[in-house]
């Protein structure tokens, strides 16, 4: 693992600890000094620490981006202990043996066990007999906190997986595109990160990989909207074709795919529009009633909330890139 990524190996000769802290070290702008003030540790051991570039102010804005990441060798002993740093955390076990206590839960973690996290919420991890290697990646980005909580709608923060998988995949493609400058380097991190992210989602499902616990009926709305989103399909008729109580269907909508019925069809029009105003060079006012929108106003509105940016700037920058 990490064969073709440059770590650099750092050695605790004593045990390194929060105790021993000055102000002077907290303020070193080497160190993330949020996470010093707000965290508690004590480390034995070794870690094999990775040096990210600099990221530009847009990253750190609008992308996700990395942290910090280490693959850390515990030793007997070390803990960390910690809340209230703007973070999402990913620990995930080579071998040996830890633990974390996040949201009144204890998570054991041996080899293939890993934890997602978020930071501003307290956490105790700690090393669970003699030693502990386990890759330790710190992200963020603004839509991080809404992806996080819809990953804990799974009901735990844990997943598992092979160490040669898909996750250890992705961290690699992370830190061999961090390895290289270029331009859209940042832009590429981002869709890296994204894609990890999504594939944790299906990780951390207690059905991932084994069945569709999604209702029939519900899968069935969700395909009818799919292939008639130009349709005016108000939430009176789509109850009345689903044969369900709209407040019922409302909150069963929201349960299995995350959305109100309303919010998705949005979602349906705005992604069809993207592609319209990607690949075509049709006026953004006929793309509107292409895609179910009839007043134009309304759906600069709308594209600019789901996008951050108006129908037009959205294509000039496809252009661009």
């Amino acid at each position: 693992m990490f064969e073709n990524i440059e770590l650099t190996t750092a050695v605790a000769k004593t045990s390194l600890s929060s105790r021993r802290l000055t102000e002077s070290t907290i303020e070193d702008p080497k160190y993330n000094s949020e996470n010093l003030k707000n965290s508690s540790f004590c480390i034995t051991g070794s870690a094999d620490c990775f040096s990210r570039p600099p990221i530009t102010d847009f990253a750190v804005k609008n992308l996700y981006y990395m942290q910090d990441f280490s693959v850390f060798h515990y030793g007997f002993g070390s803990y960390t202990e910690r809340k209230n740093f703007h973070s999402f955390l990913i620990l995930y076990t080579y071998s040996g043996h830890g633990s974390i206590v996040y949201q009144d839960k204890t998570y054991q973690l041996k080899e293939g066990d890993g934890v997602f996290i978020n930071c501003m919420d307290y956490h105790f991890y700690k090393v669970m007999g003699k030693s502990w290697d386990t890759a330790v990646l710190h992200l963020y980005g603004s839509l991080l906190p809404e992806l996080h909580a819809q990953y804990m709608q799974n009901g735990t923060a844990a997943f598992h997986e092979n160490t040669t998988g898909k996750y250890q995949h992705y961290l690699e493609k992370l830190l061999a595109l961090y390895s290289y400058p270029h331009l859209y380097r940042d832009w590429q991190v981002s869709t890296c990160i994204d894609n990890m992210l999504n594939y944790l989602l299906l990780l951390g499902s207690k059905e991932a990989g084994k069945r569709n616990d999604t209702p029939q009926d519900i899968q069935y709305l969700m395909k009818y909207m799919e292939n008639n989103y130009t349709e005016r399909l108000t939430l009176d008729y789509l109850a009345s074709f689903a044969n369900m109580n709209k407040y019922y269907l409302s909150k069963e909508f929201k349960k299995y795919t995350g959305f109100s019925p309303n919010d998705y069809l949005i979602s349906l029009r705005i992604d069809q529009a993207k592609t319209l105003l990607k690949s075509t060079s049709m006026p953004a006012s006929k793309i509107a009633h292409e895609v179910g929108i009839h007043d134009i106003n309304n759906f600069t509105n709308l594209f600019k909330k789901k996008t951050g940016m108006t129908p037009i700037q959205y294509r000039n920058a496809n252009d661009v890139f």
